[in-house]
């Protein structure tokens, strides 16, 4: 986990709690090294958590995540394996929540991806695409570069590769999801099937509360 993405990630899970404290299945989509659903399957322990990713080096780490939070008892129902993001081997409406994180570069058809997550979530369930803006404020990219040390380049390069809020909300109504919602705040860049308030700030006590506590 890049160093700069922690508060974005803290964030997130902020945004999460309230759909997941009551879900059953949540799926991650691109899962990188699985901290993410890892920490939130800690804290909601009546939720299983799948998470998919299509690197193999990913997975791997993730699996070794599991392990080492399971050692030290702040495991929960966590389980990951390899998937292709545009074709999610899942039947129609089997998650209550499905979420992303700064996974969107990475994908290599963003919008068959968005769309195989609206597939896959129940109706009336929550997906949440949570990742860069390229149009984020240059004060902000100016900020988070100063504590971006060796990491710098790429965090440049996700950034480049992220959309603008135009480009994102263009993109879901050609896929005929124009009722979701777009938004940024900070550096991020928030999509969702439904309207949530993303506004937060540095050294809000909300981000940080309770991350490793169990409930």
């Amino acid at each position: 986990m890049r160093t700069q993405l922690i508060i974005p990630m803290q964030h997130l899970m902020k945004l999460l709690a309230p759909y997941v404290s009551d879900a059953e299945q949540v799926l991650e989509v691109g899962c990188g090294p699985g901290v993410v659903s890892l920490r939130l399957a800690a804290l909601h322990k009546q939720a299983e958590f799948t998470a998919v990713d299509a690197n193999d080096r990913f997975l791997e780490v993730a699996r070794e995540n599991a392990v080492f939070a399971n050692l030290v008892n702040y495991g929960g129902r966590f389980t990951c394996d390899w998937s292709h993001s545009t074709r999610l081997p899942f039947e129609d409406d089997s998650f209550d929540v499905v979420f992303s994180f700064c996974a969107v570069p990475r994908w290599s058809r963003p919008a068959m991806t968005i769309a195989e997550c609206a597939r896959v979530c129940r109706p009336g369930g929550t997906v949440v695409v949570y990742d860069l803006a390229r149009d984020a404020d240059e004060g902000m990219i100016s900020f988070v570069l100063q504590y971006s040390a060796g990491e710098a380049d790429q965090f440049m390069r996700s950034l480049r590769s992220g959309y603008t809020v135009p480009e994102m909300r263009e993109l879901l109504a050609g896929l005929g999801l124009d009722d979701w919602s777009v938004a940024r705040e900070g550096i991020n860049l928030v999509v969702s099937s439904r309207p949530l308030g993303v506004d937060y700030a540095v050294g809000e006590p909300g981000i940080y509360e309770d991350i490793f506590t169990e409930r």
